[in-house]
């Protein structure tokens, strides 16, 4: 048996908790969609470190609007040992934000690895034009070498407890 107690779980079972699991992280107000939830989280996280409010999903370019005006597009990826060194970001496919925050986050754990604060024309710099998917796209080596290291400030939001109270509504 795995030490993850999941191996002998059939996979509609499996698949039940996961869609369980994004229901309660949307109740939290964690995650916002019902994809996979790494965006949404990232998104989460940086609207509380901006003390910022989300955008409409619809919004083009930017994720949040921060407390001191900027809009901020966020990109997020889960990094482990087997991640390829051409791994690139979500695609970019308009520079019109003032900064992208790009975080990444353990493959296995979730766990916070490093966060950038990236001006929007260093992104359009670093980042590479690609017919085939109609957007820049930046690997995560290069995004971890851009703009300011801002891992400590998500490490203060993590810190905090950003659930609800047991049986309370979510904020």
């Amino acid at each position: 048996m795995n030490p993850d107690g999941l191996s002998d779980v059939p996979v509609p079972e499996l698949l039940g908790r996961y869609a369980a699991i994004l229901q309660e992280l949307r109740r939290r107000d964690v995650v916002r969609t019902q994809n996979a939830p790494l965006g949404d989280y990232a998104e989460y996280l940086a609207a509380r470190v901006y003390q910022g409010e989300l955008a409409a999903n619809s919004a083009k370019s930017y994720d949040l609007l921060a407390a001191d005006g900027q809009r901020i597009q966020v990109k997020a990826r889960t990094v482990g040992p087997g991640t390829q060194a051409g791994t690139i970001f979500s695609v970019f496919r308009s520079f019109d934000f003032d900064v992208a925050v790009l975080i990444t986050f353990d493959s296995s754990t979730y766990g916070l690895r490093w966060a950038r604060e990236v001006p929007a024309a260093e992104i359009e710099t670093a980042s590479r034009y690609s017919s085939h998917v109609n957007g820049n796209r930046l690997l995560i080596t290069t995004g971890a070498q851009l703009g300011t290291d801002v891992t400590p400030r998500f490490s203060a939001a993590l810190a905090e407890s950003p659930d609800p109270p047991a049986g309370g509504p979510a904020s």
